[in-house]
């Protein structure tokens, strides 16, 4: 195999190739029921016949080879997607490995060919051209690993000797099912709420098959693990985005034929308000995939079991950047009606915070953070976990935070949190359950949840406050004291300025222009972000 091979290679395909035979599957245990009640003869099956007598004896064997077989076949099919699905999982991440060693060796001056060839330019070192071939050669070894196990267990899967197909458990005919690495690691995932240190230690401990086999049989108890890489909560969050669509469109229909064969509608039933959230929920998995589409995107959380979709998305790599935003947005944001804008700040974010670094994205991650269920203003402000004048929601917020921050913060990463109006609040409770982060930005803040900024738990000097002119929200404090006269806080500027680079910048007015590109305070962030804030005191 060459790379130009590993590229051509469809993951896409190998999961429809998944779905399908699973689907097939099923429908050779179905028709092999409705066989059974055929084959019964007028009995409950068949050994229980109306019909006696010798020709009933003689059906009997070729009765029960005909079940035998269907499930036989229905086993092999199972094998068949579930190799698949492993497959497609492994393959994906080898792919994203060929983008980054393409990108790695044209920032040292080298070219990869699709043979697996490099070419060398100015500035490449024998150093860096010996690394990257070694890397090339590790990535078409574990490609060449993938497709022979793949063959094997396809071959068993359709090795249909005389006593059937010999990969598959034959149910009395001899034979062993087919097995794939990893069968039992499933078992071993951490519960949700595991530390995220325990979690890295446990997928690190794995052997390469036990994590692929994961991935194929459980992303979604992998997808939301803080500890695991960001690159593989991708891939697990991002294979089961089609089942999520197909479960909430078909509750959909349920709640919508529930509705119309009910004269009251949902007068009488939360039918009417079970529709809403998951059409709500369904319109927040395009916004997944339409900001996805964008490219160099992470899906780093995805959960649909709340009120709302929640989600976390990423502007570029969080395992390899070494500077970090993770960004928490406040009251009335919502994965479908706020994500796009959200998605399109903070990559410019991430590209002006690049600047301060001669221009080098790939040193810095953007993440937006919509993990949380975010109050709204109306009707729900009577119930607290809703209220935006209640701690409810930042409360369970932060727990869900505070391992997230912790997760991506390593030596080697500079985490910034930046937490907007609410989600200041929902960011300050985080850093005061022990989130590990390195600054904090707090925009808009009506309350940071602590009047003393020791126990954010930050070094000194690493706690910024932006205050726009006319911010009628963080001028009330109406959640809390005021943050703005706080000792410890360093303020930023939001008024018209010029940047390092002599650039004209704007002034952010009102609640919600704080990351609007171009802004002061949009550049201020950015320079916290990568330790650059000299540049815009």
């Amino acid at each position: 195999m060459d790379l130009r091979q590993l590229a051509e290679w469809d993951p896409d395909a190998l999961h429809r190739l998944a779905v399908g035979f699973e689907g097939y599957a099923g429908v050779l245990d179905d028709t092999r029921t409705s066989m059974a009640v055929a084959l019964s003869f007028g009995g409950t099956d068949t050994r229980e016949s109306a019909w006696t007598g010798r020709a009933r004896e003689a059906a009997d064997e070729p009765s029960r080879w005909v079940l035998e077989l269907a499930a036989i076949q229905a086993d092999s099919l199972r094998s068949i997607s579930v190799c698949a699905r492993d497959v497609e999982t492994r393959l994906r991440g080898l792919h994203a490995e060929l983008a980054g060693l393409k990108r790695w060796a044209a920032d040292r001056g080298m070219t990869i060919g699709d043979g697996g060839e490099i070419a060398t330019g100015d500035g490449t070192t024998p150093d860096s051209r010996d690394a990257a071939q070694r890397k090339v050669e590790d990535l078409l070894t574990r490609a060449d690993e993938l497709d022979r196990e793949a063959a094997a267990v396809l071959a068993r899967s359709f090795d249909t000797g005389p006593d059937g197909p010999s990969g598959t458990e034959l149910h009395g005919f001899g034979g062993q099912r087919a097995s794939w690495p990893g069968d039992t690691a499933t078992s071993d995932v951490p519960p949700a709420g595991t530390a995220p240190a325990d979690v890295a230690r446990w997928w690190h401990d794995l052997s390469d098959e036990d994590r692929a086999a994961l991935l194929a049989s459980s992303p979604d108890r992998i997808g939301n693990l803080d500890g695991i890489p960001g690159a593989v909560r991708d891939l697990a969050n991002r294979t089961i985005l089609d089942d999520e669509r197909a479960r909430l469109e078909g509750v959909a229909r349920a709640l919508r034929a529930e509705l119309d064969s009910n004269i009251f509608g949902g007068m009488f039933s939360n039918a009417d308000a079970g529709l809403e959230q998951t059409v709500g929920k369904l319109a927040a998995l395009d916004a997944v995939e339409s900001t996805l589409a964008l490219g160099d995107r992470q899906l780093l959380a995805l959960d649909l079991s709340g009120r709302e979709a929640m989600a976390a998305v990423a502007v570029g790599d969080v395992d390899t950047a070494d500077h970090v935003a993770v960004y928490v947005p406040g009251t009335g944001s919502t994965v479908q009606g706020n994500l796009a804008g959200y998605d399109e700040q903070i990559s410019e974010l991430r590209t002006t915070a690049a600047g301060f670094l001669g221009g080098d994205e790939a040193a810095v991650a953007t993440v937006t953070w919509l993990n949380y269920q975010a109050p709204h203003f109306g009707t729900g402000m009577v119930v607290a976990e809703r209220s935006p004048l209640a701690d409810d929601a930042a409360l369970v917020g932060a727990a869900r935070l505070a391992p997230f921050l912790t997760g991506l913060d390593d030596a080697d990463t500079n985490v910034t949190v930046v937490g907007h109006s609410y989600g200041a609040w929902t960011a300050g409770l985080a850093l005061q359950q022990g989130a590990s982060a390195d600054s904090a930005v707090f925009l808009g803040a009506p309350w940071i949840g602590t009047d003393d900024v020791s126990t954010l738990g930050l070094a000194q000097g690493a706690a910024y406050l932006v205050e726009a002119e006319r911010d009628i929200i963080a001028d009330l404090g109406v959640t809390g004291s005021d943050p703005s006269g706080l000792a410890g806080l360093t303020h930023l500027p939001s008024g018209a300025s010029v940047g390092v680079d002599g650039r004209p910048l704007a002034a952010s007015t009102g609640h919600s222009a704080y990351l609007t590109p171009g802004t002061t305070s949009a550049y201020g962030v950015a320079a916290v972000v990568v330790g650059a804030v000299q540049g815009v005191r």
